[in-house]
């Protein structure tokens, strides 16, 4: 748990930052109990991606995707197929 909020706190490290974070999520079961600091980390691994898609790096939108799917589980959104059409179709504007 430590060794997480230490992480956290070097923010800014673009890709590697993401690849220790996740490497730690699943190395440490420990982790999972404190869900404050886990959805943190999770919010993380999705804000870096989506900077990192944004600014043109296309070959991690896979990774962007799935960071996505992973926030909606984490934080328990709605899941189901209409709800997710409706509210994508409301962020296309």
């Amino acid at each position: 748990m430590e060794r997480l909020k230490a992480l956290m706190g070097r923010r800014g490290e673009g890709l590697d930052f993401v690849k220790d974070l996740v490497g730690l999520l699943l190395a440490g079961s420990d982790v999972y109990s404190h869900e404050p600091v886990f959805k943190d980390a999770i919010e993380e691994i999705y804000s870096v991606l989506k900077e990192e898609v944004r600014s043109g790096k296309f070959e991690l939108l896979d990774a962007y995707e799935t960071a996505v799917v992973l926030k909606a589980v984490v934080f328990k959104e709605k899941l189901e197929r209409e709800h997710l059409l409706r509210k994508l179709l409301a962020e296309l504007g």
